[in-house]
């Protein structure tokens, strides 16, 4: 996959992260847990390698920071908490919303529980973040909204195939596979548990999370810009949104 870049992201569940033998394993990038809300108590948490990874990461790799979302929990104070964790940060990609949970919402309510999240990043930091999920889960638990296809896609899907989805051989994908709102992805995550490859990364775990970039090193130095994505001018751009029934439009700010 030579036209693919090849990156890790990483949580509390690594440890303590050797960066530079992450570095010297071949990642040229890493995305970052910052933290998510608990689901009994509703109180937003930092994930407790975020200040070391946060710190010790950027001088050896690009980095981005991720949100474990949970929708049925006020998405404007996760919003608002992620934000102030990470706007004075050393981050070349932008913010993540991880949506891999409904928590018990039914798919309208998920879907507008996300776009309040993402109206929320795009007031505090002027850019839209990156939308993290598996296909299949975002078909069942989502609906179709103008301002979350507007999101790059980072695609969970763990297969030693070429592609995340569309593949044709050794056996044809699975329809469900391809996430019904995207013809394209940015980012695949397409290892995972079990892979026995976190020691040569620098994790203190078994396995880690990799990704790969949809592009080789010049796409990707085009993608993320010489500067983080807060320090450039965004552009507007118009949006119809649908949240609880109500009708949203306007115009949110897009990092050109």
């Amino acid at each position: 996959m030579t036209d693919y870049l090849l990156g890790i992201d990483t949580s509390k569940w690594q440890g303590d992260m050797d960066w530079q033998k992450c570095d010297a394993a071949g990642a040229k990038f890493a995305f970052i847990r910052a933290g998510s809300i608990d689901n009994v108590t509703g109180e937003c948490y930092t994930d407790y390698q975020f200040i070391r990874n946060a710190s010790l990461a950027p001088e050896y790799m690009p980095v981005g920071f991720y949100w474990y979302v949970r929708p049925n929990h006020d998405p404007e104070k996760q919003a608002d908490y992620f934000c102030d964790l990470i706007k004075d940060e050393q981050w070349k990609m932008s913010p993540v919303m991880d949506l891999e949970t409904s928590g018990g919402l039914y798919p309208n309510q998920v879907t507008d529980s996300a776009a309040k999240f993402v109206l929320r990043i795009n007031e505090n930091l002027g850019l839209l973040p990156i939308l993290y999920s598996r296909g299949a889960w975002l078909n069942t638990n989502t609906l179709t909204d103008d301002l979350m296809m507007l999101l790059d896609l980072w695609i969970a899907r763990y297969t030693t195939k070429g592609k995340p989805w569309g593949n044709i051989l050794p056996y044809p994908d699975y329809p469900s596979i391809k996430p019904r709102d995207y013809a394209d992805w940015k980012f695949w995550q397409f290892s995972a548990d079990g892979n026995g490859r976190g020691a040569e990364f620098g994790a203190k775990s078994n396995s880690i999370d990799l990704d790969y970039f949809n592009g080789d090193q010049a796409a990707f130095d085009e993608y993320i810009g010489s500067s983080p994505p807060p320090h450039t001018f965004p552009s507007s751009i118009g949006v119809k949104v649908d949240i609880e029934g109500v009708k949203y439009q306007g115009h949110i700010n897009k990092v050109e």
